[in-house]
């Protein structure tokens, strides 16, 4: 018999249990609020100092976009990070769809709720989610809030997408053909593959975006603004945003590459050291152990992403792609789960 993904240890919450209960989620969302808070005053001051010290055109136009890039923030602390902190409070539920209970149109995915009336789980979930979902049939879900919004999960992973409870599904849904688990090479994991091209899509989208707008910023800077002070902030800013996006590419093809040329590797793992959310949330850091053909050696987790990282802790499980090499930087992740990220072995 084939052997499945069911060997592979994932992190699930614990159901009934209210997700505030994990440190780590309520300091997710302590950071981002504190870090939206911050950067907007920062971003208002720098638009009114500018305005102070000239009124043309290019600095109105430039103090409008800081005003624009504010207003987002606003919009993400209020829509988003706020309403995230009060759903902790709730307890996680688990569902289990059976046939027809879970339905899928385009991005959005429908999960039938238990209960004498009728009422629905409907979320927008990635492709590579989408895949998981239809070989696990496992959802877990915090909420619902007076406005009927949830955060939604699935196993393997620590971050949730918003979604909804309604009464009915989302238009035009069908059933999703069933999706076979076996234990294969990353390169033949449908849900790997599917999250990696997601992965390249998006960071070459931003890194796109970022060199753009560095450009941007820098012939405005040589066409109209001729203040030194001025100057200066808007030529650090381009190159910051510059870097950003030459950064990012890099980190997609050392994954793609461990992807397409090594088989997966199961070590035993520890954290020695709490996960530390950057301020945005989405990676992190930690410091632990993990058993090696010749021993232990350290392994640093740094801008890790947060899903590899609880997988460590509550499993004590390392998976890795390719042979483990002491002073090398290793490419981790989850068979058959969307989760990838690079460790330094030391």
């Amino acid at each position: 018999m084939e052997p499945t993904q069911q060997r592979v240890l994932a992190y699930e919450p614990r159901p009934g249990e209210p997700a505030a209960a994990d440190s780590l989620e309520v300091e997710i969302v302590e950071k981002q609020r504190s870090r939206l808070i911050g950067s907007t005053v920062v971003i208002v001051v720098a638009a009114g100092l500018l305005l102070a010290l000239t009124t043309d055109a290019p600095s109105a136009g430039l103090a409008a976009f800081f005003a624009a890039v504010a207003g987002y923030q606003l919009w993400l602390l209020v829509f988003r990070v706020l309403p995230c902190g009060r759903l902790l409070a709730y307890p996680a539920v688990v569902l289990t769809p059976g046939p027809g209970q879970l339905l899928v149109a385009g991005s959005k995915v429908s999960v039938a709720l238990p209960g004498p009336e009728p009422r629905w789980l409907v979320v927008r979930l990635p492709e590579s989610k989408r895949i998981l979902l239809a070989g696990l049939r496992r959802v877990y879900f915090v909420g619902p809030d007076p406005r009927g919004r949830v955060l939604v999960g699935l196993p393997g992973g620590f971050t949730g997408r918003f979604g909804r409870i309604t009464t009915a599904p989302a238009p035009g849904s069908v059933e999703p053909p069933a999706q076979p688990r076996p234990m294969v090479a990353a390169l033949r994991d449908p849900v790997v593959t599917t999250f990696l091209r997601e992965t390249r899509r998006r960071s070459w989208g931003m890194a796109g975006f970022f060199l753009l707008l560095a450009a941007g910023l820098l012939v405005v800077n040589q066409a109209y603004l001729d203040l030194p002070y001025t100057g200066g902030f808007v030529t650090v800013l381009a190159v910051l945003y510059a870097v950003a996006g030459l950064m990012l590419p890099v980190r997609t093809v050392t994954l793609s590459t461990a992807v397409k040329e090594r088989p997966w590797q199961e070590l035993h793992a520890t954290l020695d050291t709490v996960i530390t959310p950057n301020a945005a949330g989405g990676t992190g850091k930690a410091e632990g152990r993990v058993m090696l053909a010749d021993g232990e050696a350290r392994v640093l987790f740094q801008r890790a992403p947060l899903d590899l990282l609880v997988n460590v802790r509550d499993t004590q499980r390392l998976w890795l792609l390719g042979t483990p090499e002491r002073g090398t930087k290793a490419v981790a992740g989850l068979p058959g789960y969307p989760v990838l990220g690079l460790v330094n072995l030391r």
